[in-house]
């Protein structure tokens, strides 16, 4: 707010410099020596303040109360000279002053305000630009004016005493009425507002930071939850797995996993629950648990699936729905038995083909949405060098700047021409 004000300041002096140097060269009627007096004191009162609040970079404690003072008293030297032209320039130390979003800081710049109106519309009756509106003349004068209009009003022999007060009254105090209840009121109101409004954006800005760390927290949590440490199985030679997971948000509802149910049998899934954000996070959550328990039981995958859809039906107050595939690999005979619950199908390659393509299935219904469903188990069997890949719809689904998809034709095409990759490089690549 100081660097506003000491802008405005500083452009009030540059205008005073120019009219000074169009007076001189003619370009403007105006009194040389009113305009020579007018920049003159804006040097002191405009261009040396706001410079030195420049070189403060706006910082002081009692910087504020400076600039408005001497902008006040800057407006007031211009107003006693042209005393009826200038009435305008009272409003602009009050409307800054609301900038400061201070109650008491625009009531103490209204108060200064007034006061210095009072001063100069006493003293612009006899240095000012008499104003002729509120002279009373005697019925039938004739004015006639040779020089200037002050000298023709002293020919007149005028009461100076009636002049001061039929002014004050006609002029002053309907000023005063005007600049306080309406004016100086208003901009109290205004900064009061603002102040509340800073309030409150501080508020809201605390608030938002709270609630940022705690999606952070949650966020490390639930990438804990997720395996991330690969090679997951070291122990097992004859399989090779890798997996990555990035939320559109601070937390999501996507997720994987991969545990092995015995020495025999490996268990590995991808999900989607629908949503983001924080709902979608908790079911996540939950539906991993429950998954991977019902599984450790030793339950076919389509048992694990009919008990866990029951499970999540049971409370399922949000509505939110999960898509799944889930998949228990025999590692000794390659057999994959697997259930697809509304999910996109997976890519499987296989080195007899030396190709990926889609492993397109009659898909079950999604989990969560409807009690006592069976799910229906398919088997594949896998040779020694054949691979499958799971995924979520935020791969087809990414969207280019375009608003074009990624498609699964695209998905299709990158992963046959990277098949000599290992499965770490490959999810890296699509996810570029």
């Amino acid at each position: 707010a100081n660097i506003i004000v000491a802008t405005i300041m500083f452009n009030i002096f540059i205008l005073a410099v120019l009219i000074y140097i169009m007076t001189a060269m003619g370009i403007f009627n105006v009194n040389q020596t009113l305009m020579l007096d007018v920049t003159l004191r804006s040097i002191f009162t405009l261009f040396i303040p706001s410079t030195i609040a420049f070189i403060l970079k706006g910082k002081g404690k009692y910087l504020k109360f400076i600039l408005l003072i001497f902008l006040t008293l800057s407006i007031g030297s211009i107003y006693s000279l042209l005393t009826y032209t200038a009435t305008l320039l009272l409003i602009i130390p009050v409307l800054l002053a609301a900038r400061y979003y201070s109650k008491n800081f625009t009531i103490f710049v209204a108060v200064i305000t007034v006061v210095m109106l009072g001063v100069v519309e006493f003293l612009g009756i006899h240095i000012g630009l008499l104003d002729l509106n509120y002279v009373e003349l005697p019925k039938g004068t004739n004015l006639t004016i040779e020089t200037d209009i002050l000298d023709a009003v002293k020919d007149l022999n005028l009461n100076e005493h009636e002049i001061e007060k039929y002014i004050m009254l006609n002029s002053y105090l309907p000023k005063l009425f005007i600049y306080i209840f309406v004016i100086a009121f208003a901009c109290v109101q205004i900064s009061q507002s603002g102040r509340n409004m800073i309030e409150r954006q501080k508020e809201l800005s605390e608030e938002g930071t709270r609630i940022e760390s705690e999606l952070n927290i949650a966020n490390a949590i639930q990438k804990n939850m997720l395996p991330s440490i690969f090679p997951a199985f070291p122990e097992h030679k004859e399989i090779d797995i890798y997996a990555e997971m990035k939320p559109a948000k601070e937390v999501g509802g996507d997720f994987y996993d991969m545990f092995l149910i015995d020495e025999n049998h490996l268990a590995f899934l991808i999900a989607d629950v629908s949503g983001k954000g924080v709902p979608a996070a908790l079911i996540m959550m939950i539906t991993k648990t429950l998954i991977k328990n019902t599984a450790l039981n030793g339950y076919s995958v389509d048992e694990v699936f009919y008990k866990v859809n029951n499970l999540l039906c049971e409370k399922n107050a949000l509505n939110h729905f999960v898509t799944s595939w889930c998949g228990i690999f025999d590692l000794r005979t390659g057999k994959l038995e697997f259930v697809n619950a509304g999910h996109n199908p997976p890519l499987i390659y296989t080195k007899k083909e030396n190709t990926f393509e889609y492993y397109k299935t009659k898909p079950n219904l999604i989990l969560a949405a409807m009690e006592d469903t069976k799910y229906t188990k398919y088997e594949v069997t896998l040779e020694p060098g054949d691979k499958i890949f799971l995924y979520t719809d935020g791969v087809t689904e990414a969207t280019s700047d375009n608003d074009e998809l990624y498609g699964e034709k695209r998905l299709k095409d990158y992963l046959n021409s990277n098949i000599d990759k290992n499965v770490e490089i490959t999810i890296k690549g699509v996810k570029k």
